[in-house]
């Protein structure tokens, strides 16, 4: 039926307050809290008066206001008005402003990443954030802007800034996505300059750096159009980079670095044409205590299949004649015993060899055995050939190898492998709090420069997770405990601390 009106429904964070000991507190919220104005639903919404009502496009607008992370569609339906349909939309808003984190310490030294950030400015659903990072590399501030939806279009924005200790940049993207399975058409323009220290690592210590300056810019169009189950698109592109390398510094002559690090002053210039396609075959499914706790989840199990090719010839600018290819790879499966998910990707420039080829690996398989107990696996797995001076895959306490340090393994290939087991302790603790516990065991390799030869990484340890499913949406508090097991760090098995505001991997 055509949709005669939507009626928006946005409710504060408690909404009604419950009685009890803390109503006093969730009152006082609800009046802190600038509730989401019903325009900032409407705008997200995939329906509109005088189309046809779909259950689907109800479905795919629950998804895309989930992925939001400030409220919570507590429903949407459709009721029959005569030869009409009118659309109800209810949702409900969480706490917007909150501290974003991820720290290590160990050995009396702290690593990590703090970060405020507004994901709801009054209501209106733009987002805003303020972080500092002090990592072995150095200490560095940035701030981040992004508009879903630019004066009520479908347009989205999106700018940031870094300054630091290891350099400078600003990026900015602006454009309208593919905001929808049947979106017809896409476009954006997105510019990016940096320059920064690129620092390379052995054994948990930096070895060589180098001076890194860098210029992009690119403007793409594309079009879609969904079939009965396959999403097909085409899009096109320019880009130009603009990449400049100054000489290696060794950081310790008497440990020196691999040659593959060393390098004289290198400049590159591509402005290629590129053209990408994609088959898609969504397929959604909701899970609850996968990521977090007492919250749906969306997880796309369907297959998609993109591959790109580009040119960048001299006559456009660039440094010589050269071709560009990349590919990407997902896919999924459930199954009684739970559900998994695969994603690879590779890029490489060709001349008359391959360069900087880059090709990743992640792969997940969750098991829910009941409503209080999820078990995963996933693995990663990074690796270049031959490289541009400035890649190397690192993995440490910061990225999934608890218990040791935040550059602990670093190579031109790399695998992470993680398992966990996460359960719910309980629920509504203080009328609001929701506790969990892990046991978890790490384990990474890498090989190539930088790896030193070391053999596996192997890390276990055991968790406590606490969540506000009122106040927050995707932030989980997390204290982990991890002990080294191989190479025990520093010739001891001591217990490392570790503990962020998401899950570690």
């Amino acid at each position: 039926l055509p949709i005669a009106r939507v009626e928006i429904h946005a409710r504060n964070i408690f909404d009604p307050v419950q009685p009890g000991r803390l109503a006093r507190v969730f009152d006082l919220a609800n009046r802190l809290h600038v509730r989401t104005r019903d325009k900032t639903v409407r705008d997200q919404l995939l329906f509109e008066r005088g189309e046809p009502w779909s259950t689907a496009r109800g479905s795919e607008s629950r998804r895309k206001l989930r992925s939001l992370d400030f409220l919570v569609p507590a429903a949407i339906h459709a009721t029959r008005a005569g030869d009409s349909a009118v659309g109800h939309v209810a949702t409900r808003d969480v706490w917007s402003t909150s501290p974003e984190f991820n720290i290590e310490s160990a050995d009396g030294k702290q690593y990590g990443s703090l970060a405020l950030s507004e994901r709801n400015f009054l209501g209106l659903g733009k987002a805003y954030s303020v972080t500092y990072r002090d990592l072995p590399s150095g200490r560095s501030r940035a701030i981040t802007y992004s508009d879903p939806s630019l004066q009520g279009t479908r347009i989205q924005l999106r700018y940031s800034a870094s300054d630091g200790a290891t350099g400078a940049g600003n990026d900015f993207n602006i454009g309208q996505p593919f905001y929808a399975e049947d979106a017809p058409r896409s476009y954006g323009f997105q510019w990016g300059r940096a320059a920064s220290i690129a620092s390379l690592y052995q054994g948990a210590a930096q070895v060589a750096s180098f001076n890194r300056r860098q210029e992009s810019w690119s403007i793409s169009a594309g079009a879609g159009r969904r079939g009965a189950r396959l999403v097909r698109r085409i899009s096109g592109s320019f880009e130009s980079l603009d990449r400049r390398f100054g000489s290696t510094h060794i950081t310790n002559p008497s440990n020196p670095p691999p040659p593959q690090f060393v390098g004289g002053e290198e400049s590159l210039r591509l402005r290629r044409v590129l053209v990408e396609g994609r088959l898609w075959q969504p397929e959604y499914i909701e899970r609850v205590r996968v990521n977090g706790f007492g919250l749906t989840e969306d997880f796309d199990v369907g297959s998609s299949l993109s591959a790109g090719i580009a040119y960048a010839p001299r006559l456009l600018g660039s440094s010589q004649d050269e071709a560009y290819a990349r590919v990407r790879l997902a896919t999924g499966i459930v199954t009684p015993l739970g559900f998994g998910q695969l994603s690879a990707s590779a890029s490489s420039r060709i001349q008359n060899v391959l360069l900087e080829t880059v090709s990743q690996v992640d792969a997940k398989w969750v098991q829910q055995s009941h409503h209080a107990q999820t078990f995963l696996l996933a693995a990663r797995g990074i690796a270049g050939l031959n490289p541009a001076r400035d890649f190397e895959a690192i993995v440490g306490g910061l990225s999934g190898l608890r218990a040791y340090p935040s550059t602990a393994v670093a190579g031109s290939r790399l695998w992470r492998l993680n398992a966990e087991n996460r359960w719910t302790v309980g629920e509504r603790f203080w009328e609001s709090v929701t506790v969990g516990a892990v046991v978890f065991t790490d384990a990474a390799r890498a090989w190539g420069p930088g790896a030193g030869g070391a053999d596996w990484f192997v890390a276990s340890g055991v968790g406590l997770r606490m969540v506000l499913p009122q106040w927050s949406l995707g932030q989980v508090m997390r204290l982990d405990v991890a002990w080294p097991i191989e190479p025990s760090r520093d010739g001891q098995l001591k217990p490392v601390l570790s503990f962020g505001s998401s899950q570690a991997f």
